[in-house]
């Protein structure tokens, strides 16, 4: 467009200088003909700008991490003359749609239109903006550009990935006998606390039948119990230094790896706190399946933005909470100040197992504190789960 602008100053100062040395009907007509075509073609432009038409859907507003949505967009022109130079840029392009929008330059001929078909992969979970950012009109000349923004984007909400745990590492506290049979829905099927000789009343899934067979006595197994069971999740909301790009890939992995054992703990009926900052401490209380789904929508737009870390919450929280308990830690931010808290509560009892996303392959640099500090909680007692951002949730949440 420069380069336009430029050359058309030449042709009109060549114009003027023709028209002042030589005067006559032909200098003067060309003198005006330079002066019209930029204002004839300002005014084609603006034209183009109110009367051009577009429309564009998706296939579905609502989807799961790693799905696809069709985006389809349609420009038309309507009119009997000529949509030259025409650029669509698309608001996708910045966020976790970026490299799957591109840009498009078009023309169209009267009573015609072009459509366009995007197969876009949701990567990460969020609410996010998708569609026409803004369209950009050149005219004939390559004088001017106008641009029409996009007020009303269509939006499209990607749930995080809840993985299927099979076991989480709970501490779990044990019930009578009579109780357990009554409510075997709270056992641990996975994990045998003792064996038995066989009481009436017992439930035929409970024999052990190798150990009744090569005994010769009806011999049951006692699951542990998770009915007394109940665990404090700490999510860490904390902003990191990281660009968007990045910061949206470790956000992504820290919710995942919450989610998946907050759906673990309810889908076994283990009562939870979910504790986080958000403006204030926010302590969500749930005790069965049938409320993971409120958890589940709020975490899938929640925005890691605020100021205040896991050693604050931590801090707050406990010193108005004595009742042991699990106590789980989602983060991807490790400080000395952080492990003293952990430690503290460590030692007053509490059972503790900490979910520290590891940036270093996205930033490309060891963090070699972070390392130290999560090497020292393994030998205090204290579960670590430490994720690297291509690890699997499930095979490290589940050993």
């Amino acid at each position: 467009m420069f380069k336009n602008r430029v050359l058309y100053a030449c042709i009109f100062l060549s114009a003027l200088i023709f028209a002042y040395f030589f005067g006559g009907k032909v200098p003067y007509g060309f003198l005006y003909v330079v002066i019209l075509m930029p204002i004839i073609s300002f005014l084609y432009t603006i034209v183009i700008l109110i009367r051009f038409k577009y429309t564009e859907s998706l296939d579905k507003n609502f989807i799961t991490k790693g799905d696809i949505v069709n985006y389809n967009l349609s420009i038309h022109n309507e009119d009997f003359f000529l949509y030259p130079y025409m650029r669509i840029n698309f608001c996708g392009d910045d966020s976790i749609f970026k490299d799957q929008f591109r840009s498009k330059n078009l023309s169209l001929l009267p009573f015609k239109d072009k459509k366009y078909t995007f197969e876009l992969e949701c990567k990460y979970r969020g609410n996010y903006g998708i569609g026409i950012k803004s369209v950009q009109i050149e005219d004939f000349f390559g004088l001017f550009r106008l641009t029409y923004k996009n007020a009303v984007a269509k939006h499209i909400t990607v749930y995080p990935r809840i993985v299927f745990l099979e076991r989480f590492n709970l501490k779990t506290n044990y019930i009578c006998e009579t109780n357990s049979t009554l409510n075997n829905r709270f056992e641990d099927m996975t994990t045998v606390s003792d064996i038995r000789k066989y009481a009436y009343g017992d439930s035929l899934k409970k024999i052990h039948w190798k150990l009744t067979a090569k005994t010769r006595d009806m011999m049951v197994k006692n699951f542990q119990s998770t009915t007394q069971t109940s665990s404090v999740i700490f999510l860490d909301l904390l902003k990191s230094p990281y660009s968007h790009e990045v910061n949206t890939i470790i956000e992504d992995k820290v919710l995942e790896s919450c989610i998946s054992v907050i759906y673990y703990c309810l889908n076994n009926w283990v009562p939870i706190n979910l504790v986080y900052f958000k403006s204030e401490i926010i302590n969500r209380t749930a005790s069965s399946p049938l409320d993971f789904n409120e958890i589940y929508d709020t975490l899938t737009t929640i925005s890691f933005i605020e100021k205040i870390g896991l050693k604050d919450l931590m801090k707050v929280h406990l010193m108005d909470n004595i009742t042991n308990s699990n106590l789980v830690l989602c983060t991807s931010n490790m400080s000395y100040e952080l492990y003293n808290e952990i430690y503290n509560a460590n030692y007053s009892g509490y059972d503790l197992s900490i979910i520290y996303i590891s940036p270093s392959e996205l930033t490309g640099s060891v963090d070699s504190d972070a390392d130290t500090i999560l090497s020292n909680l393994t030998e205090a007692g204290v579960d670590v789960y430490k994720l690297n951002i291509s690890d699997d949730i499930k095979y490290i949440l589940e050993r």
